[in-house]
């Protein structure tokens, strides 16, 4: 018989079905005691739809899913960086109302200026077989209904603040997941913090991981005075009121 590493009976169907019962879970308990007034349901729902992507942790999602939801109804939201559009899809099931509305700002081909970044992408999209992963963005929301609720936007960062000037100052809640470079990352807090309204949220991912420069520029706005308060932190998300 041969001998199979037990690394691999994590990816085996049955097996990752247990697991993320399990997590997802122990999760959901903790989660409805902390905020009951939330539809953990249907956070539920997205997480089985993206049980066999890793790319981010249940609290870190649930958190997401508790600010797309205490943003008012009919909220306006820019996400910066969507890849496949797990995260914008638990955004998407927390918002209320028929004019809710996410504008998901990605190039969907994983450039980037961090060396990391870009090695990691190259390795995922050899697996894909693919150049892009906007259809596979497409196909997540439309899965899950969401379609009404997002609209993506093929660009760069810098680029497309630009071509979406006119929402400057409406926006009820920015997610910040782009280049993780130091630079890019600062240019993207200058380029999304004036989108923001007055009470809205700006948030951002991997702050305090492996990705330096987000967590260098985030700490260097905090002290320029940029954000009011500190809203929360799941993992490494963390977020502030503008």
């Amino acid at each position: 018989m041969a001998w199979i590493h037990p690394m691999a009976f994590k990816h085996w169907p049955l097996v990752r079905d247990l697991r993320f019962a399990q997590k997802c879970g122990r999760y959901l308990r903790g989660a409805r005691k902390r905020r009951p007034d939330l539809d953990w349901n249907e956070f539920h729902r997205v997480a089985r739809h993206f049980k066999t992507d890793d790319m981010g942790s249940f609290p870190e999602r649930g958190f997401l899913y508790q600010l797309a939801s205490d943003a008012p109804a009919g909220a306006q939201v820019i996400e910066v960086g969507s890849w496949m559009g797990a995260s914008t899809c638990f955004l998407a099931a927390g918002l209320k109302g028929d004019a809710a509305k996410i504008f998901a700002v990605d190039n969907f081909q994983g450039l980037s200026t961090c060396g990391e970044d870009a090695a990691w992408y190259n390795r995922h999209f050899r697996k894909l077989g693919s150049s892009s992963t906007l259809e596979i963005f497409r196909g997540n929301f439309a899965a899950l209904g969401f379609a009404n609720r997002a609209e993506p936007v093929v660009s760069d960062s810098l680029a497309a603040a630009q071509s979406l000037q006119a929402k400057r100052g409406t926006i009820d809640l920015v997610f910040i997941d782009g280049d993780h470079s130091y630079a890019a990352c600062a240019a993207d807090i200058a380029a999304w913090a004036p989108y923001v309204k007055r009470g809205g949220v700006i948030a951002f991912h991997d702050f305090g991981s492996r990705a330096s420069g987000v967590t260098q520029a985030i700490f260097e706005a905090i002290k320029a005075g940029r954000f009011a308060e500190i809203v929360g932190v799941a993992n490494t998300i963390i977020a502030f009121r503008m």
